[in-house]
């Protein structure tokens, strides 16, 4: 039995997806990990009920405010440039974020990813 495809830009526009209520839609991925500075990596880790950090409404408000709890000093000075860099943040159901690359996504939903 051959698993669906999807392309790697329609799964960028589903983990962008937010429902009726404005949450982030949930899914599952599996990808490689990779760390080129500690070249470190290759293990396959797989997520279910992940969403994408950092949502933002159309009138400008973040859908996860619980993080506002922080200072102001503490916020980070460094644009992450997600669009020159491929990756994207992903929230965990425990409350920890996790970046990752992209091209390094095996499967989402499921679905083996083409390019």
């Amino acid at each position: 039995m051959n698993p669906t495809l999807i392309r790697l830009w329609d799964v960028l526009d589903k983990m962008e997806a937010v429902d009726s209520q404005g949450n982030p839609v949930r899914f599952s991925l599996k990808f490689i990990t990779a760390n080129r500075r500690l070249n470190q990596g290759g293990e396959i880790i797989e997520l279910k009920d992940a969403r994408k950090c950092s949502v933002k409404t159309k009138q400008g408000k973040e859908i996860f405010p619980e993080k506002k709890n922080f200072p102001v000093n503490d916020k980070v000075s460094k644009a992450p440039n997600h669009w020159i860099n491929s990756t994207r943040n992903i929230l965990l159901p425990n409350g920890q974020k996790r970046k990752l690359h992209i091209r390094l996504i095996l499967e989402f939903n499921n679905m083996k990813v083409c390019y």
